[in-house]
């Protein structure tokens, strides 16, 4: 079936988030605790139990798991989360944006435990960038604000030891473009926000000023800003993140940590494209799950009936019912990828 068949005017189409299978970690990591290494060390202890259809069956982390089936972790039973938090943290310098050992350096693990239960940080900055840091217990809006091609924007404050203007042929590289490692680097905009001119100093070398300069990136490489300023002849001495997407650090001080209301979620959500191109997006990754199992002959009989179930109600213009009799044929999984 060709890829604007069935299955996908359902998914363009179906504005109502069912109750959609999950790969085991995404669960034990969106419903638990556990982070990083520590959900593979759960499995591999065998705190964490699976039962399919009243049978337990090995907690493979890469196993779809299905509204009905049974996840235990130490005996208690796991469930999507409910209630997300996300929160807006303003990094200081000399802290890795890191949750795994650092040898001794600062890192996030310390912020992290006054933070809501599960939440997990949103990108990274490098050790000696400072300012707006997100944290989230939402991974879909993580994994949505990430995604290079939702584009959404990251503005920083540069602090350049030269006293610059705007129509500067170094300032304007920045936007028309830099040859990097990494190849053509480019920023969105950029903005003077203060020039301090130089001065004489008697006895040692001349002040040559400085200048604030707002920049606006979408997307971004690693270490990107530094690369473009290093190859573009502007000595950089500071780097300080002032908004990710629509939320600004604005007079959060330093090292502290504040609560997103949730207009300023639905902000984030509205810069990342919104909720729906997230949730097509999922109904797509399955579709294309079930047909690339079935060419390879081992057909996901669930995940063919759940996308039948769903499809079945959209059509009768029902909400995605609990059970169905319907039986998945080989003729309704799709035989080309969405794109």
């Amino acid at each position: 079936m060709a890829a604007d068949g069935r299955y996908f005017i359902f998914l363009l189409g179906c504005g109502v988030r069912p109750e959609m299978p999950r790969r085991l970690e995404k669960l034990l990591r969106d419903g638990t605790p556990l982070r990083g290494r520590g959900v593979a060390d759960a499995v591999a202890a065998g705190r964490v139990t699976l039962v399919v259809r009243g049978a337990r069956v090995a907690p493979d982390l890469e196993r779809w798991v299905f509204p009905e089936d049974e996840v235990r972790l130490d005996g208690v039973r796991v469930r999507p989360r409910t209630e997300q938090h996300t929160v807006l943290f303003h990094k200081p310098a000399g802290v890795t944006a890191t949750l795994d050992e650092t040898r001794g350096r600062a890192d996030l693990r310390g912020p992290l435990a006054t933070m809501p239960a599960g939440s997990v940080p949103v990108g990274r900055l490098d050790r000696e960038t400072t300012g707006a840091f997100l944290f989230t217990t939402d991974g879909d809006l993580a994994n949505a604000i990430l995604r290079p091609e939702h584009a959404v924007p990251k503005t920083y404050r540069l602090t350049l030891a030269e006293a610059l203007t705007a129509d500067d042929p170094r300032v304007r590289q920045l936007v028309t473009g830099v040859p990097t490692a990494l190849g053509i680097l480019r920023a969105e905009h950029t903005r003077i926000h203060s020039v301090r001119p130089g001065r004489p100093v008697v006895g040692g070398p001349p002040d040559r000023g400085e200048t604030e300069l707002l920049l606006t990136l979408h997307g971004g490489k690693n270490r990107q800003i530094r690369r473009m300023c290093y190859r573009a002849g502007l000595r950089l001495t500071h780097l300080h993140r002032t908004e990710v997407g629509p939320i600004a650090l604005g007079e959060l001080g330093e090292a502290a940590w504040r609560l997103l209301d949730p207009a300023e979620v639905e902000a984030l959500w509205t810069a990342t494209g919104g909720r729906d191109r997230v949730r097509q997006g999922q109904r797509r990754a399955l579709a294309r799950r079930a047909r690339e199992a079935r060419e390879r002959g081992e057909p996901d009989e669930r995940l063919e009936a759940r996308l039948e179930r769903e499809l079945a109600d959209q059509s009768a213009g029902q909400m995605p019912s609990k059970k169905s009799s319907a039986a998945p044929t080989a003729s309704t999984i799709p035989t080309t990828a969405a794109t």
